[in-house]
């Protein structure tokens, strides 16, 4: 999906910057809902995404507080360039390739990962409805992984807008 959205995949860190300057890349949202996994705050370089992925954030953030007004839900990875994600690989078996037509969507900056983890049965079902229903409509491209991170794998495709599934 990444080559048919025509999204450039990041090099290095630098290009990321350059990306992070000409605002193709935005900080993640941090909100009452949204959580970012502390890791990636150390150097807060791996806390960009398109601007359309932060918009998918800020509403499924949004429609989770309505549902579960005492619950959060993490961000675990966001963008990556090329050399984080080679090192990925040593140690991770869900680490997609870094080159190729199976290159990780995440180094377009238009993917995240949620956790699963600290979440429970129905916040987890509630997810998966509205991140399904989404991808039903093609706004989305999301997967569950669950070999060595209990993770949604959401790619959120330019042309996402606000559906009013979201709003309920």
């Amino acid at each position: 999906m990444a080559d048919i959205e025509n999204l450039s995949r990041i090099e290095n860190h630098s290009q990321l910057l350059v990306f992070e300057k000409k605002g193709l890349l935005v900080p993640l949202p941090e909100t009452e809902t949204i959580v970012l996994d502390p890791r990636l705050k150390v150097t807060r370089e791996y806390c960009y995404v398109r601007p359309w992925t932060r918009e998918f954030l800020e509403d499924l953030g949004k429609a989770y507080h309505r549902k579960f007004p005492t619950s959060v839900f993490q961000i675990n990875s966001a963008v990556r360039d090329r050399t984080r994600q080679r090192n990925l690989q040593k140690n991770n078996a869900n680490a997609a390739a870094v080159y190729g037509p199976k290159a990780s969507s995440h180094l377009t900056g238009s993917t995240i990962d949620i956790t699963k983890r600290g979440m429970g049965r129905a916040q987890v079902v509630w997810m998966r409805g509205e991140l399904f229903k989404l991808a039903k409509q093609r706004q989305i491209w999301v997967t569950e992984e669950s070999f060595n991170q209990t993770v949604f794998h959401i790619m959120v495709f330019s042309s996402y807008r606000t559906k009013k599934e979201l709003k309920k």
